[in-house]
């Protein structure tokens, strides 16, 4: 039996199980010639076969457990009770999943209520929370309120922790990967020069704990095309610190390679690539293969469409285009080609010509940069429809 069946097979037992279980049918073999008798429901029973049949698919079948199952608990515990948190974290995936993110809306927004009921407005535990809302208002493409949910998750952790405490530095971190992923990188760069700031507070100039953000304004420097001081800065931290670790280094001269790459200097990239990979390989020869096994896009960005150029004063819908092409060992691109594009042959060339025209870190083995075949981009952009 292939392994993919028999996982379906054992889901579709446990599922089985759960909703005997989950709806009252009593776990003990009753008497020769009496009928089985059932118990009450069981609510936290319930919420397991939601669970369950979340991860098979069966959406609205898994709302229906989790509703019933939250019911029965609001019953037993009260509606306030944290017992909740949970079950309605999982009912908001559900509906996610289902493609239904105002219900998922309504329903974190309940758990976070809760949350701060139980544990206190700065708890952190509702940042977990907010990282689902996130998730729901991307859905339904409000990325400005997903914005504003991403700094109050920030905001959060300063008022809990204070401006300069060490521990706000994984907050400020997610929400510059946030803006980086969303194309606001002027943005992200304010994340990681706060994060230096911090640092430089707790830590002093030369603490090798620098050398990540340095390296991820870096990148960001060559996304945008600047020269602004992070090169600099990043060469001078690699030259103080003193209590860097391979991985950090190895991650700076990365960051440098890409640099060089970006302006075309072919072989110093190599050179730093060989370095980053000789660094972290002396210490952890397996995060050194896994760090370089795949190609990285360099300096790539999509073409903008007419509705990036012109604005949202019409109205538009959303298209995609899939690509393959290979990487050579130099960071350039190889025999592109459009796989897939909805709709077809608005956007192909542009795509392509972006794609050719820029650099990837090219992925090593054993320290040595290697060419890369097969290499898949999927892109989403939006497009007019005319009425």
């Amino acid at each position: 039996m292939p392994a993919s069946s028999g996982r379906l097979l054992l889901a579709n037992i446990s599922l089985l199980a759960l909703f005997f279980v989950a709806h009252g049918f009593a776990q003990n073999a009753p008497p020769t010639g009496t009928r089985p008798q059932l118990s009450s429901p069981n609510g936290q029973a319930l919420v397991e076969l939601g669970k369950l049949q979340t991860e098979l698919a069966e959406f609205q079948m898994a709302q229906e457990s989790y509703l019933a199952g939250i019911e029965l608990l609001v019953e037993e515990n009260g509606e306030y009770s944290p017992s909740l948190i949970e079950p309605y974290t999982g009912l908001a995936d559900a509906y996610l999943r289902n493609q239904q993110p105002l219900e998922a809306i309504t329903i974190l927004e309940q758990a976070q209520h809760i949350s701060q009921r139980t544990f206190g407005l700065l708890n952190l535990e509702q940042a977990r929370l907010l990282d689902e809302i996130t998730r729901a208002y991307l859905l339904i493409g409000d990325t400005a309120e997903a914005q504003n949910i991403q700094r109050e998750r920030l905001t959060l952790a300063l008022r809990r922790f204070g401006e300069t405490d060490p521990r706000a530095i994984p907050f400020h971190n997610q929400l510059a990967d946030y803006y980086d992923r969303s194309r606001m990188r002027i943005r992200a760069r304010e994340q990681y020069e706060a994060i230096l700031a911090i640092q430089r507070e707790n830590f002093g100039d030369n603490d090798g704990r620098s050398l990540l953000p340095l390296s991820k304004l870096l990148r960001i420097d060559i996304i945008l095309g600047d020269s602004t001081s992070a090169r600099r800065r990043l060469l001078q931290g690699l030259e103080s610190t003193d209590n860097a670790t391979p991985i950090q280094v190895g991650n700076a001269l990365a960051a440098l390679g890409d640099w060089e790459l970006a302006l075309r200097r072919t072989d110093s990239a190599l050179e730093y690539y060989r370095d980053a990979y000789a660094t972290i390989q002396a210490v952890e020869p397996e995060a050194a293969a896994e760090y370089f096994t795949t190609p990285r896009f360099n300096d790539f960005r999509p073409p903008p469409s007419q509705v990036d150029l012109r604005g949202n004063q019409a109205s538009h819908s959303w298209g995609s285009i899939s690509v393959e092409f290979g990487i050579s060992a130099e960071g350039r691109a190889t025999d592109i080609a459009v796989v897939e594009a909805n709709p077809r042959g608005l956007m192909d060339s542009l795509y392509i010509r972006r794609l050719s025209e820029a650099s990837y870190r090219p992925r090593l083995i054993d320290g040595e940069p290697a060419d890369t075949a097969a290499v898949s981009y999927t892109h989403q952009f939006r497009y007019f429809v005319e009425d």
